[in-house]
């Protein structure tokens, strides 16, 4: 991985939100935190292979410079957001966020994960 790559990805705060199901409704997003990727942990919050997931799992996708702009489905609370609106980068239509839970989930709390 090239310097600039590496700085880049180091950007990430691991909030582990990338990991879950999510659907844009209207002007909001809503997270679904009992549906969530094989390999996040809800204990910690995090990805448990986030250094070789590009490689393990299809469904993840790298956060770029461009997703950072314009991806109106990472909430402000996201670092690479962050970044890219400070630097007056950030193009993304304004969204609500909504966490909910799958009617059957017995998930532990998610108090911790709030926008």
């Amino acid at each position: 991985m090239r310097k600039e790559s590496t700085s880049w990805e180091n950007t990430c705060n691991r909030c582990g939100l990338c990991c879950h199901e999510k659907v844009i409704v209207g002007n909001t997003v809503v997270y679904d935190l009992s549906s969530y990727c094989q390999y996040y942990d809800p204990k910690t919050h995090q990805c448990t292979i986030y250094l070789e997931r590009l490689e393990i799992e299809q469904r993840c996708k790298r956060v770029t410079r461009f997703t950072a702009m314009f991806a109106s489905y990472l909430p402000d609370t996201c670092a690479y957001v962050q970044k890219a609106r400070a630097k007056h980068l950030r193009f993304a239509p304004k969204r609500t966020i909504h966490f909910a839970r799958s009617a059957l989930s017995g998930d532990d709390d998610d108090s911790s994960l709030s926008n």
